[in-house]
Order: C-alpha cells, then structure tokens, then sequence
C-alpha cells in the first residue's frame, strides 16, 4: 500500500500508548466530573480526523468511479456521519480543544497527523483519478484509515477511563472490522481490477 496515503496502523498504537499516564475530569469547578484520561482524549482527537477523512473520501466516489460496490459502500458510510459528532460530543463534555474541521489536501494540525491520514500530495493524486486507477488507490486509502481506527479503538478498550468513550470504541471497531474485511477482500482478491470504471 502506498505511503502517499497512509503511514503504518501501529502508529495509532504508539501515539495512545504514549498518552497513558495522565487523567483529568473535564469539568468546570463545582460541576459533576466526567471521568476520563489522555487515552480517551487520544482515541477521540486521532479517531475524529480519521472520520472525517473517511466522510471526505466517500464524497469522492461519486464522479470518479462507476463501480457498484464503492458507490454502495460509500453509501453505506453515510450512515456512520454521527459517529463523528459523538466523538465531538465527547470532545466538549471533557472540555477539551476542538481541532478545526478537516480540510481534505490542506496541512494537518499535529493533531491529526498520526497513521491512516493521507497527505496533500495522497489527496491531490486521488482527486484527479478515474476509474480503475482511482478504485486501487481509493481501496488503499480507506483501509489504511480503518487499519488505524480499529488500532485506536483496541487501544481506548484498554486503556481508556471513559465509559462513554470506550462503548463507543466498542461499536466503532465491530463495525470497522467489518468494514475492513470487505475492503481487503477486494484488495487481496484482484476483484477492483475487474470492476468497472
């Protein structure tokens, strides 16, 4: 898989790992504290740029590929759009910084520059593809951004204090393993090379 698009999912891993150590409530002085620590904050921050890259890459495949499965699967990632706003919802109980809303091809704030997130040139290159072309390197990108939120998911069921956050780890890394196999089954079989363009 190309590094253009994404660097290795055990990244993810690292970067939560090295955020165990401290904790915090989130809360105001005298308001009721939501227990959490720089697990959850890390799952939420990293996983919340993953979602919105992966929002802004299913906005691609109209136009650029014919291809039923992508078009379904894009269609099928729409459904996900409010698993971004819970990570944010999160973001906003524990009082944490907002990162800025995801700008495909623009510089990524440090927050947002771990594995799975594709760079300028990644977005560039995919942006005027069509086709076949497009199909291989859409398939590349996607699952190295679901490599990384299962990896960040794993991470937040360990280590992470949030029940809030860890249940919805749980639900995101069912649903992007499932989603994960389906894109590799296309990849490892060869099936994008007969898929229309």
């Amino acid at each position: 898989m190309s590094s253009r698009y994404y660097h290795a999912a055990a990244g993810a891993a690292l970067i939560a790992a090295a955020a165990l150590t401290a904790c915090g409530t989130g809360a105001s002085p005298g308001t009721p504290a939501a227990a959490f620590n720089t697990a959850d904050v890390t799952f939420t921050t990293s996983t919340l740029g993953l979602e919105e890259q992966a929002a802004a890459l299913g906005g691609t495949v109209t136009g650029h590929t014919a291809t039923p499965q992508l078009q379904q699967f894009a269609a099928g990632m729409r459904a996900q759009a409010g698993d971004a706003q819970r990570l944010r919802g999160l973001m906003g109980d524990w009082h944490q910084p907002m990162p800025a809303p995801y700008s495909p091809g623009a510089s990524l704030p440090a927050a947002m520059t771990g594995a799975g997130m594709m760079n300028a040139a990644g977005w560039a290159e995919i942006s005027r593809q069509h086709g076949q072309s497009f199909n291989s390197d859409w398939l590349n990108a996607m699952i190295g951004s679901y490599n990384a939120e299962v990896a960040l998911c794993q991470q937040e069921l360990g280590s992470g204090a949030s029940p809030q956050a860890r249940a919805l780890a749980r639900t995101m890394l069912a649903q992007r393993q499932s989603g994960l196999a389906q894109l590799q089954q296309w990849q490892d079989d060869g099936q994008q090379m007969g898929m229309m363009g």
